[in-house]
């Protein structure tokens, strides 16, 4: 069967189109014990796009019980064909500017120019380093690197 030039253009542009559609911003999160966080907290991520590079935020859903400013983590990244990388990071935690608030959400910069270049589930192991209280939640972010 013989495609004229115009069918073919026609493809490729309903091809960039559709791959254009996807959301530019993902994230996920996990509950944890807010009493005590002493145990691996797994985030999946699905993911189509396999070319466009992006930028992480870790975030943490805080109560009034968490005090702490920096908070070491271990995180492990599981790609769909269960290949790991794992990685010590310290969280450096922003302090609250204004009056104290009951519950609040702090976002970290993890890393810049990420390519996930497998469709599939990535899955995020983040456990910390010692029990921490206050913690009621934690997330990736991913926004489409500028």
């Amino acid at each position: 069967m013989r495609h004229s030039a115009g069918h073919i253009a026609a493809a490729a542009v309903t091809a960039l189109l559709a791959g254009g559609c996807i959301s530019p911003h993902q994230s996920a999160a996990t509950d944890v014990d807010p009493v005590r966080w002493d145990s691996r907290a797994e985030i999946r991520l699905p993911n189509a796009d396999t070319v466009t590079l992006r930028d992480a935020t870790i975030f943490l859903r805080c109560n009034d019980r968490f005090t702490e400013d920096t908070l070491t983590v271990r995180i492990t990244t599981i790609t769909p064909d269960s290949l790991r990388f794992g990685e010590w990071f310290l969280l450096v935690v922003p302090r609250p500017e204004g009056p104290a608030a009951l519950v609040r959400e702090a976002a970290i910069p993890y890393r810049r120019r990420i390519g996930l270049t497998q469709a599939g589930d990535y899955r995020f192991v983040v456990m910390p380093i010692r029990p921490v209280r206050g913690i009621e939640a934690i997330g990736i972010d991913l926004e489409k690197s500028r």
